[in-house]
């Protein structure tokens, strides 16, 4: 039985804001100037219609409200509360001054109008953009055609002051109100278990932050405009705090973008004022371009001897190595180069590398399983839950995801508890126990540093269950000191052999390594861990059985619609090898022109097992194959909908027979299986019944694989 969706109060939104000013005023009062609190205790003297009509404007994200959307049954007739929020500074009227802005919320027969009296000539292929760009450079706020129009939208005054005051509430300065909504229906899961308290220490800290954070917001607007007094302030401003600290350096690296093309070395000049691992490059490959290279060369031997991002150190190194030292290739490079670890797997893994590799190891009897970020997340998550997200922890709102400990020197603050827990993994079918218990215990709350899952713990029981596990806390070590650098960047598998764990880096056809790769894969490495680095080679193996798939439905599309018929037809090397087909009850009504299109009546489907009843055949049908349909994505997005309505997953390589006659045969009318079948001489007799369609799309796959095969090997001649 479905579980109902609460219900909110009436003026629940009136409810949520009086939560968030009154944890400002009783948390961050030393956050506040006189300013913001006259700002929150203005309110209490007003109306509760009055309230409430402040509150629904605050909850919009345009600056500039259309008056006649100021509608609500709960608040009635607005004009005495809009009058009591204009004479109280909380809202206005829109003024002449405020076209620039004001211009954005314009429709475009507004626009249109407003602009057939200027001296402008319009075109009937002017967009929405173009017009607003007419409008802002021939119109202002006080011509004729204007004037009526200011008067139907209410701006909100001292928005400096709200933005700040949510700013302290959520961390950012985006409208983030519908989140407690989103809490109260369920739909988002917060930490309701931790106190709250304020994020910044002193309001110099914490209004620095917010400034840099407004500066960004405007100059993403419009960064053409504000790109010179951006960078000026940047350059010249003095930064409090870590968070403002970090937004200036994403902003350097933006605004450097900007002058990138007409004044490299303003570019240059932004990015060098900044410690984001990304303008570090860019400044240093620029700098090299432009032939400051010994200039350049002090600034690295500089940079060498201090503490930067892992990744940024590899950089530096692997650069100043190459252009210096006369080093010929990267360290990236090398370090691809070195393995001689190649696995040639068939190019229907083309969009899917690693589960070719996957299945690769599989068919060895090998153990292999996806694991990247994920898998030292969870093991990081589940290892630390009660020394991060115990409910005697502090946090900043109950909307932040990361655990407040995480965000600073983790390690530091709980280094006698974390050697405790890290000296468990000696024992590490204790650690397996203890992980599995928490799991149960705390599955589905929120945590900030992995997701939930039914198979989340598959990859760390294999893991524990190891030789070598005891491994497994010297990378959870580095982890604890500096999470921020080490969340992220690991190879892509987990393998277990011969009772042995190793990880393993796939790389594609064109596929280079980054430098958080790099460093990940280090320090695995010196954890004790072998980690090798495997490069895909495509190839056609004539062995490689391939599963030509079509089904049919109760209607085109996935929601409401169900499968009534499927057909798999096993292929190898070219040749149909075996077939299974049945009908399904689709545990819904047939509709009559599926009828006719099928010839699948509900009849017939009435004694036909379900989905569920047929899930395991299905699957053993497909395991270890490629799945094949024409026009793939209909009939694998059904299937894997089908196994997920009965909570499995469903995750195969697929090839599609449409896309690739696309390739392969360019030109024809159409790529509809019944055309394709005509055009070839391929028999189709039965058309729109699964086991007919699917034997004919075996056909078309052969033909796909001959042509290519016979294309490629006149090229080799020639």
């Amino acid at each position: 039985m479905p579980i109902a969706q609460p219900t909110l109060p009436q003026k629940y939104y009136l409810d949520h804001a009086r939560e968030l000013f009154s944890f400002i005023q009783n948390e961050c009062d030393h956050l506040l100037n006189n300013d913001h609190r006259q700002y929150i205790q203005g309110l209490d003297s007003l109306s509760d219609a009055a309230q409430c009509l402040l509150i629904r404007c605050l909850g919009r994200k345009p600056r500039f409200i259309k008056r006649a959307t100021l509608s609500y049954a709960e608040i009635g007739e607005i004009i005495y509360p809009l009058s009591e929020l204009q004479a109280g500074d909380y809202l206005r009227t829109a003024e002449a001054d405020d076209w620039p802005e004001l211009v954005h919320e314009l429709t475009k027969p507004q626009l249109i109008s407003c602009l057939a009296q200027a001296p402008v000539k319009l075109k009937s292929s002017d967009n929405k953009q173009s017009l607003i760009d007419k409008a802002k450079a021939h119109l202002t706020g006080e011509d004729e055609s204007v004037k009526p129009l200011l008067s139907n939208f209410i701006a909100r005054r001292r928005t400096d002051c709200i933005d700040y005051i949510f700013f302290l509430f959520f961390g950012d300065i985006r409208n983030r109100f519908q989140q407690f909504v989103m809490r109260d229906l369920g739909v988002m899961k917060t930490r309701n278990d931790a106190k709250s308290v304020a994020r910044f220490d002193n309001f110099a800290e914490a209004n620095s932050a917010f400034i840099l954070q407004v500066k960004r917001r405007d100059f993403m607007l419009e960064p053409t405009e504000l790109r010179e007094t951006t960078a000026n302030y940047l350059l010249e401003s003095v930064v409090i705090g870590q968070s403002a600290k970090e937004t200036r350096d994403r902003l350097l690296l933006s605004v450097g973008e900007e002058f990138l093309n007409e004044d490299p070395n303003k570019a240059i000049e932004l990015w060098k004022a900044s410690d984001d691992p990304k303008a570090i490059e860019k400044w240093v490959r620029e700098s090299y371009k432009t032939g400051n290279r010994d200039e350049l060369k002090q600034s690295l031997e500089e940079l060498r001897v201090l503490q930067t991002a892992p990744s940024t150190q590899v950089f530096i190194e692997d650069f100043y190595s190459r252009k210096y030292l006369g080093k010929r290739t990267s360290v990236f490079t090398d370090m691809l180069r070195e393995t001689d670890c190649t696995i040639e797997i068939d190019e229907a893994f083309i969009n899917d590398v690693e589960l070719g590799v996957i299945e690769h190891y599989q068919k060895q009897g090998i153990t292999a399983i996806f694991a990247e970020n994920t898998f030292w997340r969870v093991l990081f998550g589940l290892t630390f839950w009660d020394l991060l997200l115990s409910p005697n922890q502090q946090q900043y709102s109950e909307f932040d995801r990361l655990p407040m400990l995480l965000k600073y020197n983790f390690y530091a603050q709980q280094e006698t508890k974390i050697e405790q827990t890290l000296a468990e993994f000696e024992a590490p079918e204790q650690v397996i126990a203890k992980l599995t218990h928490r799991s149960v215990l705390h599955y589905g709350k929120p945590n900030g540093i992995f997701r939930w899952s039914p198979t989340l713990l598959n990859s760390v029981r294999q893991a524990l269950s190891c030789k070598n596990a005891n491994m497994l806390a010297d990378v959870l070590r580095r982890m604890a000191r500096h999470y921020k650098h080490t969340k992220d960047g690991y190879p892509d598998l987990l393998i277990v052999k011969d009772q042995t764990l190793r990880f393993e880096e796939v790389k594609a056809p064109g596929d280079t390594l980054r430098p958080n790769q790099l460093v990940s894969i280090n320090r695995l490495r010196n954890a004790g861990f072998d980690v090798a680095v495997s490069q895909v080679r495509w190839a056609s193996n004539p062995d490689q059985i391939y599963s030509v798939v079509d089904i049919e439905t109760t209607g085109g599309r996935k929601g409401g619609n169900a499968i009534t018929e499927i057909a798999v037809v096993h292929v190898r090397d070219g040749e149909i090898i075996s077939q299974w087909s049945s009908l399904v009850n689709p545990q819904r009504h047939v509709p009559a022109h599926i009828t006719r299109l099928t010839g699948i009546d509900n009849a017939m489907v009435a004694e036909a097992p379900t989905f569920s009843e047929i899930a395991d055949e299905l699957e053993q049908q497909l395991k270890g194959t490629i799945f094949v349909a024409h026009n793939v994505g209909f009939d694998y997005g059904f299937i894997k909908a089908a196994y997920e309505s009965i909570n499995r997953t469903f995750r195969k390589p697929k090839l599609c027979t449409v896309a690739n006659s696309r390739k392969t045969f360019p030109g024809l009318k159409s790529y509809s299986l019944g055309a394709l079948a005509e055009y070839f001489d391929i028999d189709l007799n039965g058309h729109h019944r699964a086991l007919n369609d699917a034997i004919a799309t075996a056909h078309l796959l052969r033909l796909i694989q001959e042509t290519r095969a016979n294309n490629s090997n006149v090229e080799s001649v020639g």
